[in-house]
């Protein structure tokens, strides 16, 4: 028998059955950040936003929320390895939140950027076969027409 090592990991919950699949789990970094901007003779304005970065290809994008998650465990050969630090994920989770502050709000000074919640999560892959065809499923997104 192989000597198989589980580990526990946080899934981003999905609509979708994942028992009895064989998954492929992709990593990201789920940051929430509390953005605090000085103005002119008023009070600070605060902000709140969720940055997502990709943990592979390094990408940051802003997250309309911070998602909810499931506890599953995994083969940890079917986890695709993280090629970014947690440290290196939060500076461009932070970057980005300045470039969205300077472009949303005109801001005139760096804000303040609190990381108030983190937490890194794993997106569920899985293969299924369609019209004699296997195709990687992403089980939150789902299949559209240009996967088919």
């Amino acid at each position: 028998m192989d000597n198989v090592e589980n580990q526990q990991v946080s899934i981003i919950n999905t609509p979708m059955d994942l028992s009895d699949r064989e998954l492929v789990g992709y990593p990201y970094l789920i940051v929430l950040c509390k953005v605090t901007m000085p103005r002119i003779f008023m009070k600070p304005r605060t902000a709140w936003t969720v940055i997502t970065v990709d943990l592979v290809k390094g990408v940051p994008l802003r997250s309309n929320m911070f998602p909810e998650t499931n506890e599953i465990n995994i083969d940890s050969s079917a986890l695709v390895p993280p090629v970014l630090t947690t440290e290196e994920a939060i500076n461009k989770a932070r970057k980005l939140v300045i470039r969205w502050v300077m472009h949303k709000f005109h801001a005139f000074k760096n804000p303040e950027i609190e990381i108030v919640q983190q937490q890194e999560v794993y997106k569920a892959f899985f293969f299924s076969e369609i019209d004699g065809k296997e195709i990687l499923v992403d089980s939150v997104k789902g299949l559209t027409g240009e996967d088919l």
